[in-house]
Parts: structure tokens; C-alpha cells; sequence
């Protein structure tokens, strides 16, 4: 089920988890992705990560045609690379992407986030300083013969 979230940064909610319902579609597990991202962000004191509903679409057709390929590429499977993927739907000019593959039983957002973060590559992109919207896909599926999940975040700013 989807839940419709604009998250609001307030007073009484320094790291923006209150939601009102008005623009953005994510279902609960990737609601506590980006908290848990935003999480890991406001404990090193950078900006919480706005939800994008651009690049959640994005991010949800990737991981997509990721399962139907079965396997984790930042190329899509018409040979398109993330950047001019992100760039046909949102006009930003800097641009990141993680990817993940969880085995099932292990497809929590505290899980997920630990793994990027042990990895350098990720942890810089998770962490940036220059990011500001978000974008989360996961879904459930086969990969290389295991069932599990597959995430794809993308971020993205003006800056």
C-alpha cells in the first residue's frame, strides 16, 4: 500500500520525519529507508534528503528492469548510464546513485544503509554534502537464482 508523504521539517521535528499527506508516494519500507538515511545524516550534521517524486519513478523503473535482468548495473538495459537517466526526468546538475541486493531476511532499511555505508564508494554518495532530493525503489524478486530485494536510491541537487 502506498502512502502518500511530504515530509516537513519543524521545530518539534529537526530531522524532518513528520509527514503530510499532500505529494510523494512511498511505501512504508521506503519511508524508513530515507529515515534511516536522513538518520546517518543529521548524526555527521548535514541536511536531510526531500523525497522526490521524479526520482522515486526513476528509481522504481531501474530496479525494475534490474530484476528482470537479474543483476545490479547503474546502466539501464538500453545501455542508458544513471546520469542521462536521472537527467531526461529532473533538470539538476549533480547526480548520484546507490544499489543494493539483499538476500530475503535481510531487507531492512537499518541493514541496507549499514552495507553503503561500509562502502566507501557509497558511504560518499550517501553522505554527500551536495545533495538534497531523493529518490528510493525496492522491490522483491529473483536474482542470480536467490529471492531477495533489490534498492535503488538516487540523489540529486541544483548545486
Amino acid at each position: 500500500m502506498k502512502v502518500l508523504l511530504q515530509y516537513a521539517r519543524q521545530l518539534d521535528d529537526p530531522l524532518g520525519f513528520r509527514a503530510v499527506p499532500i505529494t510523494q508516494a512511498l511505501d512504508q519500507a521506503e519511508i524508513a529507508l530515507v529515515r534511516t538515511i536522513n538518520t546517518e545524516r543529521a548524526r555527521r550534521g548535514l541536511r536531510t534528503l526531500r523525497p522526490s517524486r521524479k526520482l522515486s519513478r526513476t528509481a522504481d523503473r531501474h530496479t525494475a528492469d534490474m530484476l528482470r535482468r537479474g543483476r545490479l548495473d547503474h546502466t539501464s538495459g538500453n545501455g542508458t548510464v544513471f546520469t542521462s537517466r536521472l537527467r531526461a526526468v529532473v533538470s539538476w546538475t549533480r547526480l548520484g546513485e546507490v544499489l543494493a541486493w539483499t538476500p530475503h531476511g535481510r531487507t531492512g532499511a537499518r541493514t541496507v544503509v549499514k552495507l553503503w555505508l561500509a562502502s566507501p564508494p557509497h558511504r560518499s554518495q550517501i553522505l554527500s554534502r551536495s545533495y538534497r532530493r531523493i529518490g528510493v525503489g525496492r522491490r522483491r524478486g529473483w536474482m542470480q537464482g536467490a529471492r531477495g530485494v533489490a534498492f535503488t536510491v538516487d540523489l540529486a541537487s541544483h548545486r
